[in-house]
């Protein structure tokens, strides 16, 4: 017993921290175009990979009595909030009495906004597209996460689920968002359960967060418990998973393709994959001679 008592005063004297009972604001961002979706059921029910993120967000939320969580569907050609949303956004539905007695209601009113919008928006969706918004839904999760912070002061974090690969016309907006986080101190974590995704790599390790590939979507649940669950205040005393090799290929600005060499204006630092005689951003003049030497 002395021991554990040992134990317990030595952590403390270590700093304030360890007492930090401050709430955490989780924002999550669902990949929501349904043909990755649909690739991706060939591995695992789509209800049960639902399932196990909504799980996911209700033990966050039931972790702090304050704690708060939203989530953002990220779509083929738009951005919506599932969940914090307006009444006039549900549908009307009955309720079972009997059902909603046993369950927490802000756990219920999570389910069935997030379930509700994740279906609606596949079954309103025409195309076959393979790209998603992530660079818009980026921006809403920060400017969700700076209108929340000035009403209450709350740990935040971005958590999001990758299904799509990267697009290549939303990389400089994804940069700004990167960098808007980085100074937020507001971290970046993401769960990929299909491709590797370039810019989300960037992101996480500029923001020091967490990147996380689920090859098995059927054991999606214990991989977010383990490795995404904690916050920042807690992760400073596990061993969390970290990335081994980042890739920070960048995107040149004129045709939007991932370059592995490229040509950077010395005043703006625009990349191009081209020698060119005039900057597109900044305008500034290049000798172009001299360039196409390297070439």
């Amino acid at each position: 017993m002395d021991a554990f008592k040992t134990l317990k005063d030595g952590a403390l004297a270590d700093g304030a921290d360890e007492t930090d009972d401050t709430p955490s604001l989780l924002v999550v961002i669902l990949d929501a175009n349904p043909v990755s979706w649909y690739s991706l059921a060939q591995k695992a029910p789509i209800s049960e990979i639902l399932a196990d993120i909504i799980v996911f967000i209700n033990a966050h939320l039931a972790f702090h009595h304050e704690n708060r969580v939203a989530v953002i569907a990220s779509h083929t050609d738009s951005v919506e909030f599932l969940y914090p949303t307006t009444k006039d956004n549900r549908k009307t539905k009955q309720v079972d009495p009997e059902k909603d007695a046993n369950t927490y209601r802000k756990f219920r009113e999570v389910d069935d906004m997030v379930l509700e919008g994740m279906a609606r928006l596949v079954e309103s969706t025409n195309s076959i597209s393979t790209k998603t918004m992530m660079s818009g839904a980026l921006s809403r999760a920060l400017a969700y996460i700076n209108r929340i912070q000035t009403e209450s002061p709350l740990r935040s974090r971005i958590l999001i689920f990758s299904l799509s690969g990267d697009v290549a016309l939303q990389y400089i907006s994804t940069m700004n968002c990167i960098f808007c986080a980085q100074k937020k101190n507001i971290p970046i974590n993401v769960c990929s359960l299909s491709k590797e995704t370039l810019f989300l790599e960037q992101a996480v390790d500029a923001t020091g967060g967490i990147y996380i590939k689920v090859e098995e979507p059927k054991g999606l649940l214990q991989h977010l418990m383990m490795s995404l669950f904690p916050d920042q205040n807690l992760r400073k005393h596990i061993n969390i998973p970290n990335q081994a090799n980042v890739d920070f290929r960048a995107t040149c600005f004129c045709h939007k393709k991932i370059l592995d060499i490229g040509y950077v204006c010395s005043v703006c630092l625009s990349i191009f994959c081209s020698p060119r005689d005039q900057c597109t951003t900044c305008h500034s003049t290049f000798k172009v001679n001299k360039m196409r030497r390297l070439n």
